[in-house]
């Protein structure tokens, strides 16, 4: 009887372990970041990344393309357009293009990483460098960062963990749209003053934070990538 009532008691108590880590891990934010942050290696962000500013000159592509070569990448230009390259960069292609300025408010030049799906840790190198890429142009082109607009879309298809459980216990057909912009560090949990007063865009199958901070923007990413399961 003894044995029986031992494993029992273990038994309970691993099921109330259980119980009470799995509610941890879909209710609080903080502690499911922390469980990811774990597993990391075997993630696969995906993202998209885009900076525009706005050039009545035509944009030099060759400091653009020395830009690369200055933070250590070697590249092939996989487009050859006039006004738009891509290029691979080895771990991700990253797009450059301008077009026709229409109205004073356009931003006409587009910098962006294209479609990206990379593990965690290249997920982390790619979006440091790609500040450094751009951070290099804004200086070799004369651009004023402040007038800048970079944007990040993380995309996590029926995994959305910023959905909530009520949300995400539904039926993902059944939900035909949603979109909520939220205060970032209340829904994180996080206290980074860089990311006070940011706010990001929820969207059934994604996220979308907009900013003329190309650092707040890198320290969002870094945070977020820890929210793929």
């Amino acid at each position: 009887m003894d044995i029986l009532e031992n494993i029992l008691t273990i038994s309970g108590t691993m099921g109330l372990i259980y119980g009470v880590l799995s509610w941890l891990y879909y209710h609080k934010i903080k502690f499911y970041l922390f469980i990811n942050k774990l597993l990391s290696s075997r993630r696969e962000i995906q993202f998209d990344l885009m900076t525009s500013f706005k050039k009545s000159e035509l944009i030099d592509f060759k400091k653009i393309e020395s830009s690369f070569k200055d933070i250590g990448y070697n590249y092939t230009k996989i487009q050859n357009l006039k006004n738009s390259k891509i290029y691979n960069l080895g771990s991700f292609l990253l797009e450059v293009k301008q077009t026709d300025l229409i109205d004073e408010d356009d931003r006409n030049v587009v910098i962006g990483v294209i479609n990206a799906a990379v593990t965690y840790k290249t997920a982390i190198k790619v979006i440091a460098d790609y500040e450094k890429i751009v951070d290099l142009i804004f200086e070799k082109e004369n651009i004023n960062s402040k007038k800048t607009r970079s944007s990040l879309t993380l995309k996590y298809g029926d995994n959305n963990p910023f959905m909530g459980r009520n949300l995400a216990n539904m039926d993902n057909k059944s939900i035909k749209n949603f979109i909520c912009q939220v205060n970032f560090n209340k829904i994180i949990g996080n206290d980074d003053p860089t990311t006070e007063d940011t706010d990001i865009f929820i969207f059934k199958e994604s996220i979308n934070y907009t900013t003329n901070n190309l650092s707040n923007l890198v320290n969002v990413a870094r945070i977020c990538f820890n929210t793929y399961k």
